[in-house]
């Protein structure tokens, strides 16, 4: 059976968080998108983050930038705050060589070196469901927590977002 990552077990541990792990493959449904998988939970589309690895500047600097998996990530926000001229998504050796997990996989948890960036949208839930490393596996926490634990930088990375939901933050459909 497939577990998170090593490392993304490793930075829960060690920030004493709550947490659940989540496994597709527990769900009688398939699994294909994160829409399936808010689906299966119950959940709103946006609570399913997204982790992308970007690049700028000469010599290249890394960011990770976590923003809902239905949301359109705004490269420009991300350039200005890193301060590059323009943001592009990171290939996937420099990927695996910086966070060593897979393209399907990523988290913002585990990983050093690398700048966190998280969507404002985050803030909005109670709980946000982020890569757990591997493949078909993700991991729910408080989106404080998640904040906490990546030493991340809150903006408005998504293009078109919705406003905030109610005080709360659960919009389970």
């Amino acid at each position: 059976m497939t577990t998170m990552h090593p490392q993304v077990r490793a930075a829960l541990e060690h920030g004493g968080v709550r947490f659940v792990e989540r496994r597709h493959a527990e769900y009688a449904q398939p699994i294909h998108t994160p829409g399936d998988f808010a689906a299966a939970l119950g959940y709103a589309p946006q609570r399913i983050a997204k982790t992308l690895l970007l690049r700028g500047g000469a010599p290249p600097r890394f960011a990770l930038a976590v923003c809902p998996a239905p949301g359109r990530l705004d490269l420009a926000a991300v350039a200005h705050e890193m301060g590059w001229r323009r943001a592009q998504f990171a290939s996937t050796e420099e990927l695996a060589a910086l966070t060593g997990y897979p393209p399907t996989g990523v988290s913002p948890l585990g990983v050093s070196g690398v700048r966190v960036l998280l969507a404002q949208a985050l803030a909005a839930y109670e709980t946000v469901l982020v890569g757990g490393g591997a493949v078909g596996i993700e991991v729910e926490l408080a989106p404080a927590d998640l904040l906490r634990l990546t030493g991340g930088t809150v903006l408005p990375l998504v293009i078109g977002a919705a406003p905030a939901p109610p005080s709360g933050g659960d919009t389970s459909a």
